[in-house]
């Protein structure tokens, strides 16, 4: 499997120049699954200095780019006084995320603070019973990831009514105290960004000969913005690269339902050479999946935010590169706005600070060390770069 700083190094050593030529049209088939395949790109191709595809050095730029991060955190600003003790709810959601790296980062955050956690399940297809048995206790502030105001909008109106301000990232609502939600991270402003540098990923390591299945759960809207990043960078920066998506559902994931899928849908269609994979749960089983059915050598699978699982095969080899999504900094995010609000500080950052940092992991003894710490990616020193803002 190639990695990509060592594709780096031989090209700028050797000189080459590589092109990412195809046809001048966009052009679409309906797969034998039903699903579409897109040929990316499209329009007059132009050089960069050096002879490169202008598209393919673009997508190289933005790869060295996210290579490696320099530990800065997305609030600078110190808080008025060390705030008294409050209590957060968080809704840890169904997917395996929550509990294995939100979960502990809320724990260690909460516990800087000296602040009292309440923990409180969370279907992620019907989040309001739980979040309706949060605003029943009465904490001071109430968290949650994935979700979208829709979904629970009478305990949107009961929290707003009982002065409780709701904390959210991984969702797509913008924050608003009209609403009741003051703060979204990992959002919008995040997945597109990370959507489109993992499809550069795959432009560059496939040297612009990308055919990439995109899988993904449309059931969260996060994950809708992500993906459609990642097409129209595709398209904007390869002319040559397809793609064709295959969304499951939360219930697919669940069921374990989706190594065979992908098996399918690779099946179907031979060219194809990347499995994207919209979040890091997403690929649990595929790689064993496609080794039984003769698949493992037809694809590179990788893709945005990793968990543990995609890490271990990043060790083994069977499986490429992945963003780093930092949901436990996500967490101290969330406590951080609390302790803003509870001195009646705004939060003149939180724009700011929704795209979170991230870093692209490709090298074995990269993904070895993150799981030597528990699998989930903070950038560096932020754990203490939060304390100090919170005088603590």
């Amino acid at each position: 499997m190639r990695k990509f700083r060592s594709v780096l190094a031989v090209m700028a050593v050797a000189g080459i120049v590589v092109g990412a030529c195809g046809d001048d049209e966009k052009s679409t088939d309906t797969t034998a699954g039903g699903s579409t395949e897109t040929t990316a790109g499209g329009g007059t191709e132009t050089t960069a200095a050096g002879g490169e595809d202008a598209g393919l050095a673009a997508a190289r730029a933005n790869v060295e780019a996210h290579l490696t991060a320099d530990g800065a955190i997305g609030v600078t600003i110190p808080l008025t006084a060390v705030p008294e003790k409050k209590t957060i709810a968080w809704m840890e959601c169904d997917v395996p995320t929550c509990a294995a790296y939100l979960t502990p980062g809320f724990k260690a955050a909460t516990a800087a603070l000296g602040w009292d956690l309440q923990i409180f399940p969370m279907t992620s297809a019907d989040p309001g019973p739980g979040i309706q048995a949060a605003i029943d206790s009465a904490p001071d502030f109430i968290a949650m990831t994935g979700v979208v105001a829709a979904q629970f909008q009478p305990q949107v109106d009961a929290a707003k009514a009982a002065g409780i301000p709701l904390l959210s990232c991984f969702g797509t609502d913008d924050p608003s105290p009209e609403l009741g939600i003051y703060m979204q991270c990992g959002d919008e402003n995040f997945v597109s960004k990370t959507g489109p540098l993992m499809a550069d990923w795959a432009i560059v390591d496939s040297e612009g000969a990308a055919n990439v299945l995109i899988v993904s759960i449309p059931d969260f809207p996060v994950l809708v913005v992500e993906t459609d990043a990642y097409k129209a960078q595709m398209e904007k920066n390869c002319s040559n690269c397809k793609y064709t998506e295959l969304n499951v559902t939360l219930d697919d994931l669940i069921q374990g339902k989706v190594p065979d899928l992908v098996a399918s849908a690779l099946q179907a269609d031979p060219s194809i050479n990347y499995v994207f994979n919209s979040f890091g749960d997403l690929p649990g089983g595929v790689t064993a999946t496609l080794a039984s059915a003769g698949l493992a050598d037809q694809v590179t699978v990788y893709g945005q935010d990793f968990s543990t699982i995609d890490l271990e095969e990043i060790v083994a080899g069977t499986q490429g590169a992945w963003s780093a999504d930092p949901k436990g900094y996500a967490a101290w995010l969330m406590v951080d706005a609390a302790a803003r609000l509870s001195l009646g500080m705004e939060l003149t950052e939180e724009r700011a600070a929704a795209a979170l940092p991230t870093i692209i992991i490709d090298e074995p003894a990269e993904a070895q060390a993150i799981i030597d710490v528990g699998g989930d990616w903070m950038p560096p020193g932020a754990e203490d770069a939060f304390k100090a803002l919170w005088g603590v």
